[in-house]
């Protein structure tokens, strides 16, 4: 039998020896039901497929009365319990068959894409063996759960996921980016329950989430002289672009320990400087000042944009006392960044 049929089928089934202890096995509309059902049945155990079954006119007489079933007037209470019920699925105490609580997956597979049924068709095949093997959808439900074939079909695309993003993060040079997917792909492979999956998939986005940010702002902040003068170089050397330059001057040395030298011999800036940075400069621009590389482009920016615009300014001097940065309330030397990010010193979270 066609196994969207059988499913249909056994859900109307279902329904109709359902109203049974409550309509009363002589109830016209219900016996007329579980005839036109039957008789589907039959059809479809002959080889009708969907097509053929959807539009036999008995179809659609059984979808209607069953639907009229729920407005029938009740049986009393005691007529219910005197009503002979031998044989009636729902008084029996039964559950309905697998087939309907597997429906869902069989929708879902039939709407699936080529090139979705050829990652997923395993998973789903492994689910129609187990719907063949239950007795009924309680049962079903429970060797889905035993078996793991939900789970696997969770907890593959994950790795798979992280695998791709990993892949595509090569071009924007993000050590958190790499962390995470590298230590989801990792975590997702040793962990052996959905519950696990949620937990730690949360815990990691969390922590990630912080990391992402702390690094982007990171970059702003000990970017800030060379902004300031990439401004100057791109709007001119309007006065409030030129204050903001100066104030950062004293500011970064006084704030950070830092001065122009010393950002440029961060690695993670560097990292973000020579990868991203630069490959966004204009070809226009580079033939217009002749660079042709990262190393080009910070002096340029320091000689005609920033020097010149200092020159009357006290000399900042480097303090390394000050230089360091905080991730997750701990205290590191700055020019460690890049190694914190690649390695984060993420908190134990302990469930309870």
């Amino acid at each position: 039998m066609d196994a969207t049929v059988k499913q249909i089928l056994d859900s109307f089934r279902f329904s109709v020896d359902n109203y049974t202890s409550s309509l009363g096995s002589d109830n016209e509309k219900l016996m007329r039901a579980k005839e036109l059902v039957e008789s589907l049945y039959i059809k479809a155990e002959d080889g009708a497929d969907m097509m053929a079954i959807s539009m036999d006119p008995e179809f659609g007489a059984a979808g209607a009365l069953i639907g009229e079933l729920a407005a029938e007037p009740v049986l009393t209470p005691e007529e219910q319990a005197s009503t002979e019920t031998e044989g009636d699925t729902a008084s029996d105490g039964a559950v309905p068959p697998a087939s309907i609580a597997a429906a869902g997956y069989h929708m879902a597979y039939d709407s699936m894409t080529p090139a979705v049924r050829e990652k997923q068709g395993r998973y789903y095949s492994r689910i129609f063996e187990l719907e063949e093997e239950a007795e009924n959808a309680v049962h079903f439900n429970t060797l889905l759960v035993e078996d793991g074939v939900l789970f696997e079909m969770s907890r593959e695309p994950l790795i798979e996921a992280a695998k791709e993003t990993l892949k595509q993060a090569e071009d924007i040079y993000s050590p958190t980016v790499n962390y995470q997917q590298e230590l989801v792909a990792e975590t997702y492979a040793e962990v052996s329950s959905i519950t696990e999956l949620e937990f730690h998939g949360t815990l990691m986005a969390e922590l990630s989430n912080v990391e992402h940010e702390w690094d982007a702002l990171f970059i702003e902040v000990i970017g800030l002289l060379p902004t300031c003068a990439q401004a100057i170089e791109a709007f001119g050397p309007m006065d409030d672009l030129v204050g903001k330059l100066r104030n950062s001057h004293r500011f970064m040395a006084e704030f950070m320990g830092i001065t122009w030298n010393e950002v440029f011999a961060d690695p993670r800036y560097l990292l973000f400087w020579n990868n991203v940075f630069w490959p966004r400069i204009p070809a226009e621009k580079r033939t217009k000042y002749g660079v042709n590389s990262a190393e080009g482009w910070r002096d340029l920016l320091k000689e005609k944009f920033y020097d010149p615009f200092v020159k009357d300014e006290p000399v900042p001097q480097p303090d390394p006392s000050k230089a360091h940065v905080r991730l997750w309330r701990k205290v590191f030397p700055l020019h460690k960044t890049l190694d914190l990010l690649n390695d984060p010193p993420r908190p134990v979270i302990e469930r309870h």
